[in-house]
């Protein structure tokens, strides 16, 4: 491999996303962390009011909200079930790193079990073993609030914001069935920078997908 295509691995692709549409997703993900916290600590009154996976997890909702890891499933379930995970690794498992390599693994198997991938789930049950006492000290009740409430409260939001701004849906719609009658890599290219919103899929991952499509094309096709 030449040291030129090595350090291109390591550059951004050449996707860009314009600057209303970034300063959009940075307005929306700090409101709603900003409505979060009030909420959990003015109308709920939570003694703890929000794990730090919520600033992920907006970034993702606000960011990126036609990604996959992004819909209100996966940001609820990978909460619900990350914390149960945390929780249950943090009282019974000795160890302090133990515990949190066997939470943060089993809420990793448990959110692929349940198609609720969300990579800030990690951090949710990491929390619930490395939070120091405030946290060991809610047990289970630590799923409830801060974790599943902070879920909830940021879904509502992202339902309300996402739905407001110009071009955005949230969650995903349907995709109806294509017919595609052909296109060329620099078709591709040209599609993907003037599709102006953020994508959680690199350019190689597309190329792979499209390479896959064709061979099953050509699978279907008469000899």
């Amino acid at each position: 491999m030449k040291p030129g295509e090595l350090a291109r691995r390591f550059l951004p692709d050449a996707v860009v996303v314009p600057a209303a549409e970034q300063l959009r997703s940075a307005l929306a993900s700090g409101l709603a962390v900003v409505v979060t916290v009030w909420l959990c600590t003015q109308v709920l009154a939570l003694p703890l009011p929000l794990v730090a996976a919520l600033g992920a997890s907006s970034a993702l909702v606000f960011g990126l909200p036609m990604s996959p890891l992004a819909q209100p499933w996966p940001v609820v379930g990978s909460y619900l079930v990350s914390g149960l995970c945390g929780v249950t690794a943090a009282r019974w498992i000795p160890g302090l790193a133990l515990a949190a390599g066997v939470g943060v693994g089993a809420a990793v198997l448990a959110m692929l079990a349940l198609r609720c991938l969300h990579p800030p789930g990690g951090a949710v049950a990491l929390f619930a073993v490395i939070g120091g006492e405030p946290v060991r000290a809610l047990g289970f009740n630590y799923v409830l609030a801060p974790v599943l409430a902070n879920a909830v409260l940021l879904v509502l939001l992202a339902l309300a914001v996402n739905n407001l701004l110009p071009g955005r849906h949230y969650p995903r719609r349907p995709v109806p069935p294509h017919v595609h009658t052909g296109f060329t890599e620099a078709d591709l290219k040209a599609a993907l920078e003037a599709y102006d919103h953020p994508l959680a899929a690199s350019e190689e991952e597309f190329d792979a997908i499209l390479e896959l499509a064709e061979r099953h094309a050509r699978r279907r096709r008469p000899n």
